[in-house]
């Protein structure tokens, strides 16, 4: 199971990498919280990989970075689609209580 959480992390963490350097046009800030979710998402997956006990944390804050960067880029641009967005943040609720509890 710890298996499948990670690869699921993985996956949410690279493809909201690439959204963040889609979006590197653009001088604002979102771009760059993003890509810093992104990574402490990855970090989250490395520490649960090595057996920590402390991923959830980095996890957390990789997965609301990510979600927030998403909410406020969808304000900005004027295409905000809340069903998207409830769906990302489920992901990442799903995310990190697969890191707490395993």
């Amino acid at each position: 199971m710890r298996v499948i959480v990670d690869l699921i992390s993985s996956a949410f963490a690279v493809l909201s990498l690439i959204a963040a350097a889609s979006q590197l046009k653009t001088k604002e800030m979102p771009h760059i919280i993003m890509a810093a979710g992104s990574v402490l998402l990855l970090a989250a997956v490395a520490v649960n990989l090595l057996g920590g006990g402390f991923d959830w944390i980095v996890g957390l804050a990789g997965a609301g970075m990510i979600c927030a960067a998403a909410v406020w880029n969808g304000k900005r641009s004027g295409s905000f689609h809340i069903q998207h967005h409830i769906i990302r943040i489920a992901l990442s609720v799903l995310i990190v209580v697969g890191f707490v509890f395993l």
